[in-house]
C-alpha cells in the first residue's frame, strides 16, 4: 500500500494545528475576549447547523450576531438555524454579491431574528462592540466574505 495508514488521532492533531499548517483562518476563530468575539465562515446548512449548535454551548449573558450573506444563495434555509434570542447587526459584505443589509433584515424578520441594518460589516461590528458587556458574546458570520472583512 503506497498510502500511509491514517488514524483518528492523526486527524485530530491535524485539525488542532490547522491554522499553523495551512494558514487557514476564519473557522471558529476567536478574535477577542471580554467580550468573546468569534468569527466563523460557515455559510451553508451543514456548516451553520454545527456552528450554531456549538455557539449555544458557550456561556454568555447576551449573544450579538453580525450577519451578512451573499445574494445568490437561498438564505431562508440558513436563517432558520440562527437563534432568535440574539441581537442582530445585519451587514452587506463589501463585494458585488453581498446581499443588501436591509433586504437581509426583512428576510430575517420572518424568522424572528431582530436587529438593525448597517452599511458595512465594519459599522455593524463597531456597533456590536459598543453594545456588549464583558460577559456577552459577539459572533460574526454568514459568509466567508463577511469573516474576511474582520480578520
Amino acid at each position: 500500500n503506497r498510502f500511509p495508514k491514517i488514524e483518528r488521532n492523526h486527524i485530530r492533531k491535524g485539525f488542532e494545528k490547522l491554522k499553523v499548517l495551512t494558514n487557514f483562518h476564519g473557522r471558529w476563530q476567536i478574535l477577542g475576549e471580554q467580550p468573546t468575539i468569534i468569527c466563523d465562515s460557515a455559510h451553508n446548512e451543514a456548516g451553520l447547523k454545527i456552528a450554531m449548535r456549538e455557539l449555544r454551548k458557550i456561556p454568555k449573558e447576551k449573544l450579538h450576531v453580525v450577519l451578512g450573506v451573499v445574494n445568490d444563495k437561498s438564505i431562508e434555509k440558513i436563517l432558520s438555524f440562527f437563534p432568535t434570542e440574539a441581537i442582530y447587526y445585519f451587514a452587506k459584505a463589501d463585494i458585488p454579491r453581498g446581499l443588501d443589509a436591509y433586504v437581509l433584515k426583512e428576510k430575517a424578520d420572518k424568522f424572528d431574528l431582530k436587529g438593525e441594518s448597517f452599511s458595512s460589516v465594519e459599522e455593524a461590528l463597531k456597533m456590536a462592540k459598543k453594545m456588549v458587556s464583558e460577559n456577552d458574546l459577539i459572533y460574526v458570520g454568514g459568509s466567508t466574505f463577511v469573516v474576511a472583512e474582520v480578520i
